[in-house]
């Protein structure tokens, strides 16, 4: 038995933001032209331009902008607002349709050699909605990264996963051995890296002249930055349009007088990193 998660983003009371619109969306972020991402997904530049116009009014935020002129074949490209959108319904959907996956093979396994079974419901169990309920947690992480899988690399003790970025920086997170078969990690399986704000090191100036233990250096710009009493808010934005916040003490962030704007690198040890999957 399979299972499909469809997926709806409520975009005020006029439009919902839908599967097919990720797909244009995805289209016109690969092609600049929304002449040629209807093409793709396979509709007439009408519908395609209907489509995408409706959600663009919908939502909060800009989702496309032109990048020259006005005609139909104008450059068009997505917001940074848009890419957070796609990220944040893929990574839903992703976790939805693995959930549902899980809950079949258990529940309904045996119906291959039980034929009686077939067109029954059988009962989903209590570990099962807890699961289903964890979802819905709140992490104390303020650091959460999309990563996918590219080694992993198994001790006797503990394993190395490496990942990486959608821009293709690279992130290793050390777990125990343990971790990575309960949590089955492999080579190409999407997952988080999560850790804490406190944990991440925010260095100025050239990364190639820092000589560190750690190869997770992430190179990233300021968007924001927030002094307190005692300490610093630092929040970045990587070239995978994905953000990291770092706690810095006061003192730090004045001395390297940091600001919006300025290129940083952040620091991040293996083993500050926890592993969602």
């Amino acid at each position: 038995m399979d299972a499909k998660f469809a997926l709806e983003f409520l975009l005020g009371n006029k439009a919902s933001l839908l599967a097919k619109h990720i797909k244009l969306l995805k289209a016109v972020d690969e092609t600049k032209s929304i002449t040629k991402a209807a093409e793709i997904v396979g509709v007439s530049y009408k519908n395609g331009w209907d489509a995408l116009n409706l959600i663009n009014n919908a939502s909060k935020k800009p989702l496309i902008v032109r990048t020259q002129g006005t005609k139909k074949n104008s450059g068009s490209e997505l917001t940074p607002y848009a890419h957070k959108l796609i990220r944040a319904y893929d990574a839903i959907s992703h976790a939805g349709e693995t959930f549902l996956s899980k809950i079949l093979i258990k529940e309904f396994k045996d119906m291959e050699y039980r034929p009686e079974m077939y067109g029954a419901i059988a009962e989903i169990t209590e570990e099962s909605l807890l699961s289903l309920e964890k979802i819905g947690m709140k992490l104390s992480a303020r650091n959460q990264l999309s990563v996918e899988i590219t080694d992993v690399q198994t001790g006797a003790v503990n394993s190395q996963i490496t990942a990486k970025l959608a821009g293709g920086e690279i992130l290793c997170a050390t777990v125990t051995v343990e971790s990575e078969k309960n949590l089955e990690l492999k080579v190409g399986k999407d997952v988080l890296f999560l850790f804490k704000a406190p944990s991440v090191i925010i260095a100025k100036g050239s990364s190639e002249k820092l000589k560190l233990s750690t190869a997770n250096q992430i190179k990233g710009t300021i968007s924001e930055v927030k002094i307190g009493a005692v300490n610093a808010e630092i929040c970045l934005g990587t070239s995978s349009h994905q953000n990291i916040t770092a706690i810095i003490t006061r003192e730090s962030a004045t001395a390297m007088a940091l600001g919006v704007g300025d290129e940083v690198t952040a620091i991040i040890e293996p083993s500050e990193i926890i592993i969602g999957a």
